[in-house]
């Protein structure tokens, strides 16, 4: 089979959706060469995925801004090579991009939408609107314009999204990470165990949240429930960046004896530290962003056969139906209970666990989003 070129346009590569962008790049080779081209506001390649792949980054310090976003916009499209462009997110250093590139040159267009960015501005009243507009008019890649961008999706060839209400709202199709179920599979008991060892966790009952603590996925919530639930064995292990919020959830005293931070860890280790976990939870906030919202660590920690309890926003409720429990949004007292029933039935616990990984095998898994992909791009590139 003669090989296409596939460009992935990241709006910016420091950003941690170069993970989920990285794995959807690695199911199309070796059929087809890919690249991943993001712009570079000074910072690199996100630290998290640097040796995953072998990234274009394109510097881009001034992009942000007007005029420079003119310029260095078209920096960004002459670096992007292929006959198809898989723009992720409808931000200006995407989506636009693309689209350029297709006007130039008749290259093919997919919007890749993981998120509702635009929610960040339709969750803000009137007022804040116009603040927003007041300070930021001149920064092209504010959220305050993606609004504009997303006007721009129909001119797409095509749209992917990883929620049913981004596909409602966008169309096109809805198509999950696809988790590789040898990578992400259970590990065995002395790993687990020489690891608890190693970070001081031998004994304990771990809830592991891996990737960046943001305020929409309410990660404070658990810590509430393990405070209310009052048993000191409960850990909440957090595997990634010591950003603000994490200083935050550090300094709350009620919170202290519950915390584990332990820093990023690369990608590839990620299977190791989820396998620490007695259960992985999910509490995303009912906000506009949130119900957009597909994490791959659900489908991470199904195909590991984990327990998994989540809120029931987005699409959770049909993910986890029958192979894990989901709980009301922002109700922390519900959250306990369900916390606590798990670790009190360790036995039904891991039977939900391996029955969620024969979910994500047959739903969620690489071999099936492989195929959808693939048969997208060869359509696309016919």
């Amino acid at each position: 089979m003669a090989s296409a070129q596939v460009s992935f346009l990241v709006p910016d590569i420091y950003s941690p959706v170069l993970g989920p962008v990285t794995v959807l790049a690695r199911h199309l080779i070796p059929e087809y060469e890919v690249e991943i081209v993001g712009p570079d506001f000074g910072h690199g390649v996100c630290p998290m995925y640097r040796d995953s792949f072998s990234y274009k980054a394109v510097a881009c310090p001034r992009i942000y801004r007007w005029p420079d976003y003119l310029w260095e916009s078209r920096r960004l499209e002459a670096a992007l090579t292929g006959n198809l462009i898989i723009a992720v997110k409808a931000f200006a250093t995407s989506l636009p991009v693309a689209l350029t590139a297709k006007r130039h040159r008749g290259a093919k267009v997919v919007a890749y939408l993981d998120e509702w960015d635009g929610a960040l501005m339709a969750r803000l009243s009137a007022t804040q609107k116009a603040n927003r507009w007041i300070k930021h008019f001149h920064h092209p890649v504010d959220d305050l314009y993606c609004p504009w961008i997303e006007r721009l999706i129909p001119r797409c060839d095509h749209v992917l999204s990883t929620t049913s209400v981004l596909q409602r709202k966008f169309g096109g199709d809805v198509l999950p990470m696809g988790v590789d179920m040898e990578d992400f599979s259970p590990r065995p008991p002395q790993e687990s165990l020489a690891l608890r060892q190693q970070l001081e966790l031998q004994d304990k009952r771990l809830i592991v949240f891996g990737g960046v603590v943001r305020p929409h996925k309410g990660i404070e919530l658990i810590l509430a429930a393990l405070a209310q639930i009052g048993d000191p064995r409960n850990r909440l292990v957090i595997v990634g960046p010591e950003n603000e919020h994490v200083g935050q959830l550090k300094a709350d005293p009620a919170f202290v004896p519950y915390l584990a931070a332990i820093g990023p860890r690369p990608k590839a280790e990620m299977p190791r530290y989820i396998g620490l976990a007695d259960l992985v939870v999910l509490p995303l906030n009912n906000d506009l962003l949130a119900q957009t919202q597909m994490p791959c660590k659900v489908f991470e920690a199904m195909a590991m056969a984990r327990p998994v309890i989540a809120s029931a926003v987005a699409d959770m409720p049909r993910i986890l139906d029958g192979c894990g429990w989901t709980v009301p949004p922002d109700d922390m007292g519900a959250l306990a209970r369900q916390i606590q029933w798990v670790f009190d039935h360790p036995q039904e616990s891991a039977e939900t666990g391996r029955l969620a990984r024969q979910t994500c095998a047959e739903k969620y898994s690489k071999p099936v989003v492989v195929q959808q992909l693939k048969s997208l791009v060869a359509g696309l590139l016919a």
